[in-house]
Parts: C-alpha cells; sequence; structure tokens
C-alpha cells in the first residue's frame, strides 16, 4: 500500500449519453437527454442505491448534456456527490485536437457543469481513457489537482483494438480510438505524475493520477463492465487480491451499467454489440449493492477529491 494513505474506496460514475454507445458501434440515432434512459433511468436507480448504503461517489459528467438532465443537480446536492468533468463533448480524439481546442473544451464543460456543483471542478476523466501530454497539460492549467482516466489493463487495450478491428472489418465506422499501451500499463495505486509521462510516478510532478482498479494479478480491470458479466467467483477472487494489495480501490463504472435492453427500444440494437445489457437491472443492481457495502465494511468511502488531497498531503 502507498506510503501515508489510509485503506479507501471511491465509487465512480461515467455519465455517457446513449448516442456515445450507438457511435462506438457505428449506430445512428440520438435521443433528447429528458428521453434518455441514461439520465431518465439509470441515475435515478444510482441515486438510490448510494443514497439506501450512506455513501457518496464522484460522477464524470459530459457538459454539453448533463445540465439538461431533470433533476440532476438535486440528486448531486442530496447524496453530496463529487461533479468531476468528462469533457464538454465527449470527443474520442479530443487528444488529436491541438492545444487551443483542448482548453475550449475543457473550459466549456467547467462552465456548464458549475451550476450542478457547490465546489470547483477538481478533477477529470477522459473519453475512452485515453490522453496526452497537450489533453493534461490542459487538465492542469485549469487547475484541477486529480486526474483518473487511466486503466491500467493492457488486455483492455488489446480487447478494445479488437474490437474496432472487428469492426472495420464488418463496414462499420467506430468512434473509439485504441490509444497507446502506455497508458494501460502503468502503476495501480494514485500517485503523483507530470503531464509528459503520465503512466509514470514522480514525486514532484503537480498532478495527481487515481488509476480505475484492476485485479493486481492478471491485470484484470475490475470495473461496472465486469462486475455484470463476469461470474461472481471470479470477480470477487480478482477484487480481493486488489483489497489486499491497493491501499485505494477506485471502482469505475458506467451509467449503462445499471441499464438493460428492456428499459427502452433503443437499447434492443445496442445489446446486439454489449452483451452485459441482457443481465436484468436488477441483478446489476444487487451486485453493485454487495460490492458497495463490502468495501464500506472495511475501508473509508471518499470521493477522488478527498483520495487526491490525501495524497498531496
Amino acid at each position: 500500500m502507498s506510503s501515508g494513505a489510509r485503506s479507501s474506496f471511491a465509487i465512480t460514475i461515467d455519465v455517457d449519453s446513449l448516442r456515445f454507445y450507438r457511435m462506438i458501434h457505428g449506430l445512428e440515432g440520438a435521443l433528447p437527454i429528458a428521453e434518455d434512459p441514461i439520465y431518465r433511468t439509470a441515475m435515478p436507480r444510482f441515486f438510490d442505491l448510494i443514497s439506501e448504503l450512506g455513501i457518496r461517489a464522484t460522477l464524470f459528467l459530459v457538459g454539453a448534456d448533463a445540465p439538461q438532465a431533470p433533476a440532476l443537480g438535486p440528486s448531486i446536492r442530496a447524496t453530496g456527490c463529487e461533479v468531476a468533468s468528462h469533457s464538454f463533448g465527449h470527443d474520442y480524439g479530443l487528444t488529436t485536437r491541438d492545444s487551443a481546442a483542448i482548453a475550449a473544451d475543457l473550459a466549456a464543460a467547467d462552465q456548464a457543469l458549475a451550476p450542478l456543483s457547490d465546489q470547483p471542478i477538481a478533477g477529470f476523466r477522459a473519453p475512452g481513457y485515453n490522453v496526452s501530454p497537450a489533453l493534461l497539460e490542459a487538465v492542469q492549467a485549469r487547475g484541477y489537482t486529480y486526474d483518473s482516466s487511466l486503466l491500467p489493463a493492457p488486455s483492455y487495450f488489446l480487447a478494445r483494438g479488437a474490437a474496432i478491428g472487428l469492426h472495420r472489418l464488418r463496414g462499420r465506422s467506430s468512434s473509439s480510438l485504441v490509444g497507446t499501451v502506455r497508458q494501460f500499463a502503468g502503476p495501480l495505486e494514485p500517485y503523483r505524475t507530470t503531464t509528459g509521462t503520465p503512466w509514470r510516478p514522480d514525486p514532484a510532478g503537480g498532478l495527481v493520477e487515481i488509476p480505475m482498479v484492476c485485479d493486481p494479478w492478471l491485470r484484470v480491470p475490475l470495473i461496472g463492465t465486469a462486475l455484470n458479466v463476469l461470474p461472481p467467483a471470479v470477480f470477487n477472487a480478482g477484487l480481493a487480491w486488489a483489497e489486499r494489495r491497493l491501499s485505494c480501490i477506485n471502482f469505475e463504472m458506467h451509467a449503462i451499467d445499471l441499464l438493460d435492453a428492456t428499459d427502452h427500444p433503443a437499447l434492443r440494437d445496442l445489446a446486439r454489440f454489449q452483451r452485459d445489457l441482457w443481465v436484468p437491472a436488477a441483478e446489476k443492481l444487487a451486485r453493485l449493492r454487495a460490492l458497495c457495502a463490502r468495501l464500506a465494511g472495511e475501508r473509508a468511502g471518499l470521493c477522488l477529491r478527498e483520495v487526491a488531497a490525501e495524497l498531496r498531503a
């Protein structure tokens, strides 16, 4: 475990509108935010669950979409959740833009998300987990204290590359990018780093990186999708190993992890590509409830801004 760090966990959720998943799989069509099951169904389920368990979460919100969602702000304040930036436009190619375009996107996200939070935005997660020096320089320039974009799982890098290649063979375009393998092979614990080499710790670095939790042995990502599709015994074994080795369990999920194919007609054709949508939502909620209760019974529940503050201190 990291020197000086207390044993903690954080529940983090990426609130991506349904259209982004359709773009990944080359499907057309979008829903108004007020009708999107991400905001209309999944997020109310999430807020009900964390309220029941008495825990807070860090919400990575898309600036172009989240402010349009009815009742999102009151739910955030009622549960004490942290609002963090998931960019303004959720552009999978954000790392390929020039510095001015990246800075404009992050500034627009801050402006859009500010009314949803009682505190300044402190953290960022990149669309698709892809980062670049220019992107992280813009993150640091905004005064953010942490980034939580890195998923240290080489297997995820390989699986995503294979999925994008398969789409191309089938004549479908995907908005997702493969990225670089180095950003999927860094440390497992939170660490200080620099914007040029974010996968390497640097005690003098000005940015805190808080990676998403993976099994320390095989580097299997222990994220929401894995919680829903892996046999519980397999997921729990990986989590137990992570609990023994890591001071901070940063569990990352997406709002879509709380939906199934029956929740909205637009999810049915998407389910052809995402088999996790065939897992009943009630089962997903039960698994998430058990995970949160397990972590809360052994660790301090923190928002990511608090994890970063402890490391910086």
